[in-house]
C-alpha cells in the first residue's frame, strides 16, 4: 500500500470516528483524544490531517450531510393498491435510510442550531422523502386529500419514523439496522402507520 493511500485511509477513519464521537457526545463534550482513541490513532495523527476540533468538525458535516435516498427503487416495492401495506413498506425502507444518517441527523439536532457555517445543511426531515410520501399520496387519492391534508399527513408520518430511529438507535456505532433493531423498530412504528392510514381512510371517506 502506498503512502498517499493509507493517509487517505486514515482521514477517512478519522472523519468516521469524530462523525460517530460528535454523534455520541455533542461538539462541546468531544475530545480530540476521543476521537483519536475510535480512530485508532494518537492525538497527533488527527492534528496532521486537521488544524483543529473545529475544522474537524466543519469537515465532517461537509462530507456526511448528503442526504441519498433512491425514490425509484422504493416505488418499486409498492403496490398503489394496498395503502396499509405500503405504508408499513414505506415506513421500514425509510427507517432503514434514516436508521444509516443517523449519526448525521444526531448531529445536526444536537449542535446545528449552534454552529452558522452548517446551517445551510440542516435537514430534520429530508425533503426527497417529503416529496416521494407527498407524491403517493396524490397519486392514490388525487382530488380527495387537500394539499394542507397531505402535507400534514407526510410530515406526521415521517417524523414518528425519525422518532423511532433515535430512540433504537442504543447501539455504540450502529449505522446499519440489526436484525434486534429492526424488529423493534416495526413493533414501535405499527401503531404508528395503523394510525397514519385510519386518518387517511377518514379523510377519504368524508370527501
Amino acid at each position: 500500500m502506498s503512502r498517499k493511500s493509507s493517509a487517505a485511509e486514515m482521514h477517512e477513519r478519522i472523519l468516521k470516528s469524530a462523525l460517530e464521537v460528535f454523534s455520541a457526545k455533542g461538539y462541546s463534550a468531544a475530545t480530540i483524544r476521543d476521537i483519536s482513541n475510535r480512530a485508532g490513532c494518537n492525538t497527533v495523527t488527527v492534528f496532521r490531517h486537521f488544524e483543529d476540533k473545529m475544522g474537524l468538525f466543519l469537515q465532517v458535516v461537509e462530507h456526511y450531510h448528503e442526504f441519498k435516498f433512491d425514490a425509484e427503487d422504493l416505488n418499486h416495492k409498492l403496490s398503489y393498491l394496498n395503502l396499509h401495506g405500503d405504508f408499513r413498506i414505506m415506513a421500514d425502507y425509510i427507517f432503514d435510510l434514516m436508521y444509516q444518517n443517523i449519526h448525521i441527523l444526531r448531529i445536526f439536532i444536537n449542535d446545528g442550531h449552534e454552529f452558522g457555517p452548517i446551517s445551510k445543511y440542516l435537514w430534520f426531515v429530508p425533503e426527497d422523502l417529503k416529496i416521494f410520501v407527498s407524491g403517493y399520496l396524490e397519486s392514490m387519492y388525487p382530488d380527495k386529500l387537500s394539499a394542507a391534508d397531505i402535507s400534514t399527513i407526510t410530515e406526521m408520518f415521517l417524523c414518528y419514523i425519525i422518532r423511532t430511529c433515535l430512540r433504537t438507535n442504543v447501539h455504540d456505532g450502529v449505522e446499519e439496522t440489526s436484525r434486534q433493531t429492526a424488529k423493534e423498530a416495526r413493533e414501535i412504528m405499527a401503531p404508528g402507520v395503523d394510525m397514519v392510514v385510519s386518518m387517511i381512510m377518514r379523510l377519504v371517506r368524508k370527501e
